[in-house]
C-alpha cells in the first residue's frame, strides 16, 4: 500500500505455432506490462516480429463490412472485450462465412431504405422552401419572361426600407410575401439592363435566395399540393422500411455486435504482437509482471504451449538496464478500494517512481482531513454522500468520483459532530470538540498543527526516497534531513514560546549555535558531495568553483526556508475557510429572516434556508476541494514527490487503445 505492486521481468519465448494460443492467454491474463522488443538487448539485432499484413488487411475489410451493416440496421457498436477466446489466426474463416450470409439479405433491403430516406429529405426540403412563397404565385409566367429578370430569397424585414431606396434609380417591383425568422419573402423583378444593380441592392441587404428544385410549373399551391401528397407517401413506405429494419434488428443486430466485438479482439490480439520479438521460427515476448502472478501465468503458458515455452523471471534490481536508467520499471498502484479512485489525483502532479515512497494513502487521509475541517456540517456532509453513493451506483464510468464524494461527505459530516453544525444550525447538537466561530484562535492552532505534520511527514518521506533511491546528495540537503531538523527546531522554539510565554536564553543560545551548524553544513556539504563523486570517477560533470558551489548553496538554503515558512504560513487557509463556512450560514440565515419578515411566511425562511444551502454545497464544496488539492500538491508532495516514472500498462489496454495512438 505504502509502494506500488512489486514486478518481476518476465522474458517468454515459444514457438510460431503456439503464438495465437499464447497471445490469447496473455490477454485473459490482463495485468503485463509489454516491453518493446526495441528496448531490450534484441532489438539492435533486428529480432523484430512481422505483423502478418494481408491478415490484418483482411480484418479491416471485415470490421468495415460490418460497420456498414450496423449503420444500415442502426445498432451501436459493443464496447471491445479483449478477454475473449480468439485466435486471429482461425477467427478469420468463421467471421468470413457467416458474414457473407448476413450481407446478402441486410444490404438488398439497406439499399432501399438509403434511397426512400435521401428522397425524403430532399421532398421535404423543397416543400419547407415553397411554403414561403405566396400561394397565388404563378411559376410558369416567371419562366417564361425574357425581358425581365427575378429572383426570390429572404431579406431581413427591418432592411427592405434601405432595398427600395438603394433601387430608387431603376425600374423594379419588389413584391413581399411571408415572414421567416424576422426575415420576409420577397420577389424582385427589373430590366435584364439593369439587373447587375438590383443584384448589388440584394447583396448589401443581405439577401439569401431560395434556390427552387427544377421543373416547377403553375401555380405555388398546386406545386405545394402535389409535393405534399409525395412526401406522404415516402412516409408512408419510410413506417414499411423501419418495420422491416426493427425486424431485422431482432433477428441479426445481437449477432452483428458479437461478430464485431470478435473481430475488433482479433485483430487487437494481432497488432499487439508488434512488441514482440522473433527468433527464427520462435516469438519472443517481454514485459512487467506482478511477482505474486509469475506461478499461475507459467503454468497457464505451458498449458497451451505444450511443454514448448522458455520462461525466464529476472528481479529488476539485477537489470543492467534498469540500474542505468536506460529501462523505467513501471508503476503498478496497489491500494485497497477506499483509497484506489485517489490515484487519479496522485497521478495529475506525477507518476511517482518504482522505488519511490507511494504516496496515494497519505494523499487521500490528508485530504479527507483537510477536507473535513473546513466543510464540517453534518446535513451538507450527508447530502455531499448520497450524491456520491447515486454516481457509485449508476455510473461506473465515475465510479472512482462517487466513492471521492462519498468519502468527503463521511467526513464532513463527522466534523460537522464535532462542530456541532446541522446544516448551518448549531442548536440541534452539541459541539463534541470546539465552534469555529467561537474558537477562532484555536481553529488557527488546529490549522497550523495540521499543517506542520504534514510539511514533517513530507520532510520524512523526502529522506526515505533519497535512501530507496540512492540520492544520498539530497539526504543532507535543505528538504533533508539538516533542513529538517532545522524545521523542527525552529517550530519547537514557537510552541516552547506559546505555551510558557517565554523562551530562555541559553535556549536561544543553544539553537543559534545548532542553526549555524546545521547551514554551514548544508552549504558545504553539495561541494563535498561533488569533489567526492569527481574523485570516485562517478560523474563526468564539469567542474564548479568552490566559491560558486557555496553561493548557489546559500541562495538554495535561504529559498528553502523561506519556503518553510510560506508552506506553514499557507495551512491558515483551512481555519480562514472553515470560518468562511460558517460565515456563509450566518449571511443565508440573516437574509432568510429578513425575508420571512417581510412576506410573513414561515415557507419563505425555509425555501430561502435550503437555497442557501444548495449554494454553499456547490460554491464552498469547490472551493474546499481546489484549495485542499492545492495544498496536497505544493505544500505536502512539493516536500518529496520526484515523479517521472512510468504508468503500467495492462495487456487489455494496451489492445484497447487505437492503432493511430501507438507507439
Amino acid at each position: 500500500m505504502f509502494k506500488a505492486e512489486k514486478l518481476s521481468r518476465v522474458t517468454i519465448q515459444v514457438p510460431e505455432a503456439a503464438i495465437a494460443a499464447v497471445t490469447k492467454v496473455l490477454a485473459q491474463f490482463r495485468l503485463l506490462h509489454l516491453i518493446r522488443i526495441d528496448e531490450t538487448p534484441l532489438g539492435p539485432l533486428g529480432y523484430r516480429a512481422e505483423i502478418d499484413g494481408e491478415l490484418l488487411e483482411e480484418y479491416e475489410g471485415l470490421l468495415q463490412a460490418i460497420q456498414k451493416l450496423l449503420s444500415l440496421l442502426q445498432v451501436p457498436a459493443l464496447e471491445v472485450a479483449p478477454d475473449l477466446e480468439v485466435i486471429p489466426e482461425k477467427e478469420v474463416f468463421r467471421v468470413r462465412e457467416e458474414l457473407a450470409q448476413l450481407q446478402q439479405e441486410i444490404e438488398a433491403a439497406g439499399g432501399s431504405w438509403q434511397g426512400v430516406e435521401q428522397q425524403l429529405a430532399e421532398k421535404r426540403q423543397f416543400l419547407e422552401k415553397l411554403q414561403l412563397l405566396p400561394a397565388e404565385l404563378d411559376l410558369s409566367a416567371l419562366t417564361q419572361m425574357h425581358l425581365v429578370n427575378w429572383a426570390i430569397g429572404l431579406v431581413p424585414t427591418a432592411g427592405l426600407d434601405k432595398l427600395e431606396a438603394s433601387l430608387a434609380a431603376v425600374h423594379h417591383v419588389i413584391l413581399e410575401g411571408g415572414q421567416h425568422q424576422q426575415q420576409s419573402v420577397v420577389l424582385a423583378l427589373a430590366l435584364k439592363k439593369d439587373w447587375p444593380v438590383v443584384e448589388r441592392a440584394l447583396t448589401a441587404a443581405l439577401f439569401e435566395p431560395l434556390t427552387l428544385p427544377q421543373g416547377l410549373t403553375g401555380p405555388v399551391a398546386d406545386n405545394l399540393a402535389a409535393l405534399a401528397t409525395a412526401v406522404a407517401d415516402l412516409e408512408a413506405r419510410q413506417q414499411e422500411e423501419a418495420e422491416q429494419r426493427r425486424t431485422l434488428q431482432q433477428r441479426y443486430g445481437r449477432r452483428l455486435q458479437e461478430l464485431a466485438g470478435r473481430l475488433t479482439a482479433a485483430r487487437q490480439l494481432l497488432l499487439a504482437r508488434r512488441l514482440f520479438g522473433k527468433v527464427d521460427s520462435s516469438f519472443i515476448i517481454s514485459g512487467w509482471l506482478p511477482a505474486r502472478l509469475l506461478d499461475d501465468l507459467k503454468a497457464a503458458l505451458e498449458q497451451v504451449a505444450d511443454g514448448q515455452l522458455l520462461f525466464e523471471q529476472v528481479n529488476p534490481e539485477d537489470l543492467r538496464e534498469v540500474r542505468t536508467g536506460i529501462i523505467q520499471i513501471p508503476i503498478l498502484f496497489n491500494n485497497p478500494l477506499l483509497i484506489s479512485p485517489f490515484e487519479k489525483l496522485t497521478t495529475l502532479y506525477g507518476w511517482p517512481r518504482y522505488r519511490e515512497v507511494e504516496p496515494t494513502v497519505f494523499f487521500a487521509l490528508s485530504f479527507l482531513l483537510l477536507f473535513g475541517l473546513m466543510f464540517g456540517d453534518v446535513g451538507q456532509g450527508a447530502v455531499l454522500f448520497l450524491i456520491g453513493y447515486g454516481i457509485f451506483r449508476r455510473s461506473y464510468r465515475y465510479l472512482d468520483y462517487g466513492i471521492i464524494l462519498m468519502e468527503c461527505g463521511f467526513f464532513a459530516a463527522l466534523f460537522g459532530v464535532l462542530y456541532g453544525s446541522v446544516f448551518g444550525l448549531e442548536t440541534v447538537l452539541p459541539a463534541l470538540w470546539f465552534r469555529p466561530m467561537e474558537n477562532i484562535s484555536y481553529l488557527i492552532r488546529v490549522a497550523l498543527t495540521v499543517g506542520v505534520t504534514l510539511i514533517s511527514l513530507g520532510l520524512i518521506l523526502n529522506i526515505i526516497n533519497a535512501i530507496r533511491l540512492r540520492e544520498y546528495e539530497k539526504l543532507f540537503g535543505a528538504s533533508g534531513l539538516a533542513g529538517a531538523i532545522l524545521y523542527w527546531l525552529g517550530v519547537g522554539l514557537a510552541v516552547k514560546y506559546l505555551i510558557s510565554g517565554r523562551v530562555e536564553a541559553w535556549e536561544l543560545q543553544a539553537i543559534g549555535w545548532l542553526t549555524v551548524a546545521l547551514v554551514v553544513f548544508m552549504v558545504v556539504q553539495r561541494p563535498l558531495w561533488q569533489w567526492w563523486q569527481q574523485h570516485q570517477g562517478r560523474t563526468a560533470a564539469a567542474k564548479i568553483g568552490w566559491g560558486t558551489a557555496i553561493l548557489e548553496g546559500i541562495i538554495e538554503i535561504f529559498n528553502d526556508l523561506l519556503q518553510f515558512i510560506a508552506n506553514t504560513v499557507s495551512f491558515i487557509r483551512v481555519a480562514a475557510f472553515a470560518l468562511a463556512h460558517t460565515a456563509l450560514f450566518i449571511a443565508v440565515f440573516s437574509v432568510a429572516r429578513v425575508l420571512s419578515r417581510e412576506s410573513g411566511q414561515g415557507l419563505t425562511y425555509l425555501l430561502t434556508i435550503a437555497l442557501g444551502n444548495v449554494i454553499i454545497i456547490l460554491l464552498e464544496g469547490l472551493i474546499v476541494s481546489i484549495q485542499t488539492v492545492r495544498l496536497e500538491y505544493y505544500e505536502f508532495f512539493g516536500k518529496f514527490f520526484r515523479g517521472g516514472g512510468e504508468p503500467f500498462q495492462p495487456f487489455d489496454q494496451e489492445l484497447r487503445q487505437p492503432p493511430a495512438e501507438r507507439p
